[in-house]
């Protein structure tokens, strides 16, 4: 048995170095990806010569993983090896790396006459200095029509990573970033739409966090476009310092505006008075961080970017889901929705930082799915909040002429309506009523069928007496149980009586199923001026001494001055 081990043993290596040439095959729909058909080695001190490292061991590689995670970083780098086979025709051949934010990458070729040719990628060079400048690492691959041609990519990296490597042909390599392209141009333009959404929602609907929620949308919009590759494409060819820096800078400063825009959004200072500072704390640790990168190591850098955006995510997410639980605030749902759209995919980032997830079609994109539905979600939810913010601030601006229960006028209004009507009927010679109603039965009510019928009652008698008016007339409240009806005229005495006696039999018709007993009790005073006065405000306070003073016993639901 021992035997058979160690002949398995033995047999290994010689698997691992058999590295078969690869045929490529440019009518296939898909890129080949290399996979276990290539060899890797890994480097300790990153000094090696392309010469040194094509003269290792056979026993030194092994083979490679499309989705294994090297353990780079410390002065370690990566050796792919892979050979391909002859290849007929003019095709133009590329290695593609799927992974905008890699450090350096150089591809060696062997030539015929066993010299190595190199192109070289990565954030440590200019964009515009790449063999083929784009979003991510592509250099070109040599092929022979006659012979076979081995290939070493050498790859540095800050931290563990993946490097899936895809073997492309140009059609194939053109098609694919026209759909990526489109992809990301839908993107960017719900991006923009949101930002002039929320500008245009913070100066009509004066919404203070509106305005704080473009900087964070626009930082989003700048992330994914450093995650793919276009920010130091298109915006910053030539800084090669800038684009290594701005894939872990934005998206730290992108959540601590996000952060400040959860803060202000849900008012937590004012909700959690004695834990109002942790979060600013937080979002000035974040700043801190920011600021000390470009002074320390990449390795540092993404484990400090992992630890700090995920602390800023989860507060992003604890702030409202504890304002809604706690404090009541249905627009914070919306929010804590918006925030897990957002923390879900990009957990996937930050656990590739952390050389626990492999960089895949996952950790590449669904990021800007992600970030596109919280975007939604969020606009939406400011919408909501100010239209119901807007409405609120109406009705306290007309707290003044509407009573917040009933939406009858209230005593500044009707006194003002009724100098109105007073100054028209002496203008036109004629004759209108005032007609001042008690409910006198709303104690009793509260006192057998409790505080939702004392609530409902006075709102089921507005609505009866708003039923019972005529367009010209007004319908206004006076206290708890008091109301009052402006007839206009012209009208006369009579008319004003039988109106009156209409009013009072509406009213006292019984509610649909409600019990024996709801059924609104009332006394009413009758004037009409300017027979009865010609002060409407002192024929008003006649009017309540009159309802103020009725006598025990007295079952007269109508009175009028004679």
């Amino acid at each position: 048995m021992r035997a058979l081990l160690l002949l398995l043993a033995l047999a290994v290596p010689a698997a691992v170095w058999a590295i078969h040439p690869l045929t490529l095959d440019a009518r296939a729909p898909l890129p080949d990806q290399l996979g276990a058909r290539g060899a890797y080695w890994l480097d300790p001190g990153g000094r090696a010569t392309v010469d040194e490292v094509a003269a290792q061991a056979a026993t030194a590689w092994r083979p490679a993983g499309q989705d294994q995670v090297y353990p780079l970083g410390n002065g370690q780098t990566l050796w792919l090896r892979f050979v391909l086979a002859p290849q007929p025709g003019h095709a133009h051949w590329y290695a593609e790396i799927p992974l905008a934010n890699l450090d350096h990458a150089t591809l060696y070729a062997r030539g015929a006459d066993g010299r190595w040719r190199s192109h070289s990628a990565g954030d440590h060079l200019p964009v515009s200095d790449w063999a083929v400048p784009g979003r991510q690492p592509v250099l070109p691959l040599t092929t022979s029509d006659t012979a076979p041609v081995e290939h070493l990519l050498r790859i540095e990296h800050a931290f563990p990573t993946s490097v899936p490597l895809l073997l492309t042909e140009e059609h194939q390599l053109l098609m694919r970033e026209r759909g990526v392209a489109m992809g990301l141009g839908v993107y960017f333009g719900i991006t923009l739409l949101g930002c002039v959404i929320a500008l245009a929602a913070a100066v009509w609907m004066r919404d203070v966090a509106a305005a704080l929620f473009v900087p964070p949308t626009v930082l989003l919009g700048l992330s994914a476009a450093s995650f793919a590759g276009v920010s130091g494409w298109l915006l910053w060819p030539r800084h090669a310092i800038w684009n290594d820096l701005s894939a872990f800078a934005i998206p730290t400063l992108a959540l601590v505006t996000m952060l400040i825009f959860v803060y202000v959004a849900t008012a937590f200072g004012t909700r959690a008075p004695r834990a109002r500072l942790w979060p600013l704390a937080l979002a000035a640790v974040g700043v801190t961080v920011i600021v000390a990168m470009p002074f320390a190591p990449d390795a540092v850098s993404a484990r400090a970017m992992a630890l700090i955006c995920s602390l800023l995510l989860l507060t992003c997410i604890a702030l409202p889901a504890w304002t809604w639980w706690r404090g009541g605030d249905r627009h914070a749902l919306g929010l804590l929705v918006g925030m897990v759209c957002l923390a879900a995919p990009a957990s996937t980032h930050i656990l590739r930082l952390l050389a626990i997830m492999p960089t895949g079609l996952i950790s590449r994109f669904v990021l800007l799915s992600g970030a596109a539905l919280q975007l939604s979600v969020v606009l939406v939810t400011l919408m909501w909040r100010g239209r119901d913010r807007g409405l609120t601030r109406q009705r306290m601006r007309g707290l003044g002429r509407a009573d917040p229960a009933t939406g009858l006028a209230t005593q500044a209004a009707v006194r003002e309506q009724l100098r109105r009507m007073t100054a028209r009927a002496q203008r036109q010679q004629h004759a209108y009523a005032v007609l001042l109603i008690d409910l006198v039965n709303l104690a009793q009510v509260r006192q057998k069928f409790g505080r939702r019928a004392w609530q409902e009652l006075p709102l089921h008698l507005a609505d009866r007496l708003l039923d019972s008016r005529r367009e010209v007339d007004t319908i206004g409240r006076l206290g708890d149980t008091r109301f009052v009806m402006l007839i206009d005229g012209p009208i006369s005495a009579d008319a004003a009586s039988r109106l009156a006696q209409q009013v009072l039999a509406h009213c006292r018709r019984p509610i649909g199923g409600r019990p024996e007993g709801w059924t609104p009790r009332l006394r009413m005073a009758l004037a009409v001026l300017p027979r009865d006065g010609q002060n409407p405000e002192v024929v008003l306070d006649e009017l309540a001494v009159m309802l103020n003073t009725v006598a025990p016993g007295d079952t007269r639901a109508l009175f009028q001055r004679t």
